[in-house]
């Protein structure tokens, strides 16, 4: 009887690797939001741009990983000293933790300012995919489901 092991081990790495993985579509993916939702667009142009960031998240795992780590590198004292020691470097490693994760799930964006086709001026701030808008673009505001996006104006 052969060793399924190497099977299994295979199989696990397979699936480890697939995990968060998407797979490329000609079509536009919109977010599950925006599905049934009436949206209004309105035509406009861009009369400033702003660099902006969006802030990252901070949840769960920057909070334990951070503490854990926090908690690892302090210990090593014995006694009542020691545990205090290592309680403090848990605190400080989720804290720590926390900013790290926040810093690396921030997105770029653009803080887009512009001046309807009606007289009104809007700002929308969205997360940069494709492309970038600058001062003068003709763009279309699409405005619904409490979500506005800003989009190149077709001719």
């Amino acid at each position: 009887m052969k060793s399924t092991l190497p099977l299994v081990i295979l199989l696990g790495a397979v699936s480890f690797s697939l995990v968060g993985c998407t797979f490329p579509s000609s079509r536009r993916t919109v977010p599950i939001g925006q599905a049934n939702v009436l949206q209004r667009a309105e035509l406009g142009t861009v009369t400033s741009v702003r660099e902006v960031n969006i802030e990252g998240q901070k949840g769960q795992l920057g909070l334990y990983g951070g503490g854990l780590v926090g908690a690892a590198a302090a210990s090593g004292g014995r006694g009542v000293g020691g545990a205090v020691v290592q309680a403090t470097g848990a605190v400080v490693g989720a804290v720590a933790g926390q900013a790290v994760e926040e810093v690396a799930t921030r997105k770029r964006a653009q803080e887009i300012s512009i001046r309807l086709d009606d007289g009104n001026t809007v700002t929308v701030t969205q997360e940069v995919s494709t492309g970038l808008f600058m001062d003068g673009d003709r763009v279309r505001v699409i405005n619904g489901g409490g979500h506005a996006r800003v989009a190149m104006a077709t001719n």
